[in-house]
């Protein structure tokens, strides 16, 4: 008799712990989701190109040369030749999509721009180098 009531004060105490780390959980879950994204505006850049260098290194497709800058935060600058939403297209083929809606006067085709933004890769396919996370940097 004895034993079997230690037995049930047992499971007891574990379902209150299984309760109490699940409301953890959720608290811990709920926290993280509502956490502020980073400010990308301050991130410091890891290169600074010129949108022609950075479209022929990956045209080039040396892996030696183009993996370092895959996923890095890097400063471009280039002619602006086209807008579409919040995706900018820098001439030769460097395609930046921003964070925020770009305000129309910023960008106006054919006007000299610099973006900070992480590298995400190249598309074979349009032979464009592909960013994201960009925001306007003030001009070297």
């Amino acid at each position: 008799m004895k034993n079997n009531s230690n037995m049930s004060k047992f499971r007891v105490k574990i379902k209150y712990l299984a309760m109490a780390a699940a409301v953890a959980g959720i608290i811990f879950g709920a926290y993280q989701y509502q956490r502020p994204a980073e400010d990308r505006t301050l991130e410091k850049s890891e290169a600074s190109l010129s949108a022609a260098v950075l479209h022929e290194i990956f045209i080039e497709g040396d892996s030696a040369q183009t993996t370092p800058l895959l996923n890095q935060i890097v400063l471009v600058s280039g002619q602006l030749q086209s807008t579409e939403g919040n995706t900018i297209l820098l001439s030769p083929g460097v395609v930046c999509t921003l964070e925020d809606l770009p305000i129309e006067a910023d960008w106006l085709a054919g006007t000299e721009v610099s973006v900070k933004g992480r590298i995400l890769g190249f598309d074979d396919l349009f032979e464009e180098v592909q960013m994201d996370f960009c925001v306007l940097a003030p001009t070297p």
